[in-house]
């Protein structure tokens, strides 16, 4: 009998411990369970932007903000970039090639997957330090000494300065204007429309009278207007910074030289912009401004870049080269979705893949992320046009020619199309 009870009460000690076992393993597969269905979160990819906050071009600093914080709202929409959201940051360059590379410095320590920007005037100043330190860039801006880039880290989405000048040249020519001065400072930046503005303008049957070269941040321009107008020319090309501008505009209004027609650079074409106040009351009439641009896009990609920006920012002004930053990281993310890879070593190669010049055309985020889930293979045509890059990583686009209405918002004088730019080039431009 005791023998037996011991037995019994084996078994019981064997069964009450067999169902421990069993109770603790069935929490087991129900946390695993829970972290099957919670999957961890991943870490957002940095999306860098170095722009001039300060110093005399800092007005650039809103237009590539509004630029990324567009393109990371539509890429993030949709799923963000294999598992990953976007988000920004920035830092100042003040457009001053001395601040440029602390402030690449900065911005590295917070690990970018891609840069956007610098603008023209710092590019040079840092454009060897992506390579080396693995990181993507898509610069903003038209500098001429990018149209043979062979950096292969190296993009633009925004047309050449040197196409902006045959377009200035173009647009002149068709309003009969064939009587020009320029007045460009002395930074390079604004000294590379120079050789293509006066060579288009000639062959299309221009006469160039003066071309004058300022020095920013003087207290009076009246020497240089008297001479840029001593031939009385029909029409005016500039480009300068917004303080110089300022000095010059204030001193050709006391000489009444604010009534010819000036045709000014993109930096000009913002609405409400520092521009277009200091023209005067003239500028409604007499200020037109090139802008690379694309009023129209087939696929939408242009509607829906604005429905966008209007989410974002609550309007659909847009700021000058915003449309570019936001392809810019919808190409960036399209490129890291083909690759796999977040890898800026790795996705860099797929680029161009995900922009053509063949494969389906799409504009929208969604859309090409579909096709490449499907294995098909796309041609980004973006709110900025053809993204197709060459093998300077260059892209071509036609222009709008702002004006301004008498509140100072745009207004589209007219679209340069890149036919009319090939028959300037043709006609020896």
């Amino acid at each position: 009998m005791k023998t037996n009870g011991k037995m019994r009460s084996r078994l019981r000690g064997r069964v009450v411990l067999s169902l421990a076992m069993v109770t603790a393993l069935a929490g087991v597969g129900v946390s695993a369970g829970v972290a099957n269905a919670a999957p961890k979160k991943l870490a957002p990819l940095v999306v860098g932007g170095i722009f001039p906050f300060t110093g005399s071009k800092s007005l650039l600093s809103s237009w590539g903000t509004h630029g990324v914080a567009v393109g990371i709202y539509e890429v993030n929409q949709h799923g963000g970039v294999l598992g990953h959201q976007l988000t920004a940051k920035y830092v100042d360059d003040a457009a001053d090639s001395v601040d440029a590379l602390p402030a690449f410095r900065k911005l590295e320590l917070n690990h970018p997957t891609v840069i956007i920007g610098p603008f023209s005037p710092t590019i040079e100043a840092i454009i060897n330090q992506f390579k080396p330190n693995d990181v993507v860039d898509f610069m903003v801006g038209g500098l001429t000494t990018l149209d043979t880039n062979n950096n292969p880290f190296v993009f633009r989405t925004s047309s050449s300065d040197s196409n902006e000048a045959l377009a200035m040249a173009q647009y002149a020519i068709s309003q009969g204007w064939k009587t020009g001065s320029l007045i460009f400072d002395n930074s390079a930046n604004s000294q590379g429309f120079v050789p293509p503005l006066m060579k288009a303008f000639k062959a299309l049957g221009g006469t160039i009278q003066q071309n004058i070269t300022l020095t920013p941040g003087q207290s009076s321009y009246s020497s240089e207007l008297t001479s840029a107008f001593a031939g009385h020319p029909q029409v005016i090309f500039d480009s300068m910074d917004s303080q110089t501008a300022a000095t010059l505009f204030a001193d050709g209004q006391q000489l009444g030289y604010m009534t010819t027609h000036w045709i000014g650079d993109d930096l000009q074409s913002a609405p409400q912009g520092v521009y277009a106040k200091a023209f005067g009351p003239t500028a409604s009439t007499d200020l037109t401004a090139a802008l690379p641009a694309t009023p129209t896009s087939a696929n939408g990609a242009y509607n829906h870049f604005l429905s966008d920006y209007q989410s974002v920012w609550h309007t659909t002004s847009i700021l000058p080269t915003t449309f570019n930053e936001y392809d810019s990281i919808i190409i960036a993310s399209l490129a890291m979705t083909m690759a796999k890879s977040i890898d800026p070593k790795v996705w860099v190669k797929d680029v161009t893949k995900v922009t053509g010049p063949t494969g389906l055309s799409c504009g929208r985020y969604a859309q090409c992320l579909a096709y490449l889930k499907e294995g098909k293979k796309i041609q980004y045509n973006g709110a900025s046009g053809n993204d197709d890059f060459n093998k300077y990583h260059n892209v071509f686009s036609g222009f709008e020619m702002l004006g301004f209405t008498s509140s100072l918002n745009n207004v589209t004088r007219a679209y340069v199309t890149p036919a009319q730019l090939a028959a300037v080039v043709a006609k020896g431009g």
